[in-house]
């Protein structure tokens, strides 16, 4: 998953990867005929030229509408890997300059570009060798890249991973492990027990049919010197390690692909251990709300009631709109202790895929600001969220006779009443948003830079908001 060695230092190199229109450079003249093809648009794609000086790939930043915060840039990075990968070299040297050229980005395409999920394969396809790639001269531009793709690629790996290697249990002792030395302390409410005696009643109805315990690991981080009447960020992620429905039995077609239902505490996780130890000098916390979602004689059943943290009552009328139900008492809680500002990821609805599609992230928020704040922060790093509205009218679609609030709201709107749902859950006077991921957290065929498999979406826009935070 990791045979990428990236590097600001020279050294020596088996291809020199051109970025043509930033590099000024002068290069032997076959590859100088072919760049200025390349620059004027008669030939595209990546090119390479075998001369007697050696191997060059010609590359070029290819910017298109709907391509935001430096996206052209990260699919070049993506190029120069593959471009090397194909030349079967050990090393490829990068030639870049002017201030125009967004090297944290390409940095950042080359690591998200050459993952790949292979802990699992054997043989030959499980031996990649290692490639290093150079970057000379820019040091910052490549530890950042370095730092942001790492963090989205433990995300990717976390989401790619199986269901019987990472369940509740496991994905809490991992993100223990992770965020040891970051600063942040971490706690761990396990198993179902002591979730409803904590007060997490949604968390628990849906972990308690699990073939591992449910779990709510709660992140927080508290500046050394923080300032009076500093805000207070708060990030929440979904983690069903498993999703088969439960009661409400999903298709048999693709189910496989609900090991990544925890693609929301996934991103989480891995960038709050990114923003934490960047030290911001305001409070951060951070919440995975992790269960397996299963059907056997403990499962919570189509019809049942409860009482949520905040004293509502909870009709439960579909078992497989559980993310639903894990997040509430979190979004609850997270307030209780102090966050003036929420977020909070999910892979939701297939109703937000249907609305959006798969590259596009919907976004719902009681205030525009906050939510405008959100959006751009995603912009800033290329993923994309579209604003949809928590229209009022609809929250009588989940009206229920027997309880204040149903779980599904029928078959239109379906991500809009989810939203309304966790809506009733916040208080009103915290800045919440929150993000349906369900559709771009993965790449079903392969999408720009990303390997067909789990993506990580929403790892750079959470670091990207935290660092806009802080300035605020």
């Amino acid at each position: 998953m990791h045979d990428l060695d990236l590097t600001a230092a020279s050294g020596t190199s088996q291809l020199t990867a051109v970025v043509v229109g930033h590099c000024a450079r002068k290069l032997p003249r076959p590859v100088e005929a072919v760049a200025a093809r390349l620059a004027a648009g008669t030939i595209s794609g990546p090119q390479t030229v075998v001369s007697d000086d050696g191997t060059f790939l010609l590359v070029k930043p290819e910017a298109k509408p709907w391509l935001t915060g430096g996206e052209e840039w990260r699919v070049l990075g993506a190029q120069i890997v593959d471009g090397a990968r194909a030349q079967k070299v050990a090393a490829a040297t990068v030639l870049v300059e002017g201030a125009q050229a967004k090297v944290e980005a390409i940095a950042e395409g080359c690591l998200l570009g050459d993952y790949r999920f292979d802990l699992l394969r054997s043989g030959e396809a499980a031996k990649r060798p290692r490639l290093t790639v150079r970057i000379p001269g820019f040091t910052r531009e490549v530890a950042a890249g370095a730092a942001i793709a790492k963090a989205q690629n433990l995300a990717r790996e976390l989401a790619d991973l199986p269901g019987n290697l990472l369940n509740p249990q496991t994905f809490a002792a991992r993100a223990v492990k992770e965020l040891r030395g970051s600063g942040a302390r971490v706690r761990v409410i396990s198993g179902t027990v002591r979730l409803r005696r904590a007060g997490f009643p949604g968390l628990a109805q849906v972990g308690q049919a699990g073939s591992a315990e449910p779990q709510l690991v709660e992140i927080r981080y508290v500046p050394a010197k923080a300032k009076r009447g500093a805000p207070h960020l708060a990030i929440v992620g979904k983690g069903i390690t498993f999703d088969s429905g439960g009661i409400s039995l999903k298709p048999g077609d693709k189910m496989w692909e609900m090991k990544g239902d925890m693609s929301g505490a996934a991103a989480t996780l891995a960038a709050v251990n990114r923003i934490v130890r960047e030290k911001p000098d305001y409070p951060v916390s951070a919440f995975l709300c992790l269960a397996e979602n299963m059907p056997d004689s403990r499962a919570q059943r189509p019809g049942d009631i409860y009482r949520a943290r905040n004293g509502k009552t909870i009709h439960v009328d579909n078992t497989d709109a559980e993310g639903r139900l894990v997040l509430a008492d979190v979004l609850t809680y997270a307030a209780e202790t102090g966050a003036t500002h929420m977020v909070d990821l999910a892979t939701l609805t297939g109703a937000c895929v249907v609305a959006l599609g798969e590259h596009v992230a919907g976004a719902l928020g009681r205030h525009d600001e906050w939510t405008r704040q959100v959006r751009e922060a995603g912009q800033a790093v290329g993923e994309e969220l579209w604003p949809l509205p928590l229209h009022g009218e609809y929250r009588k679609l989940l009206d229920h006779a027997h309880a204040d609030i149903n779980n599904i709201g029928g078959r239109y709107g379906g991500a809009l009443t989810a939203g309304i749902f966790l809506s009733e859950f916040v208080p009103a006077e915290v800045k919440w948003v929150h993000l349906d991921i369900a559709g771009p957290a993965m790449a079903t065929s392969g999408w720009r830079f990303y390997a067909k498999g789990f993506t990580g979406f929403g790892t750079r826009t959470l670091i990207e908001l935290a660092r806009g935070f802080g300035k605020r």
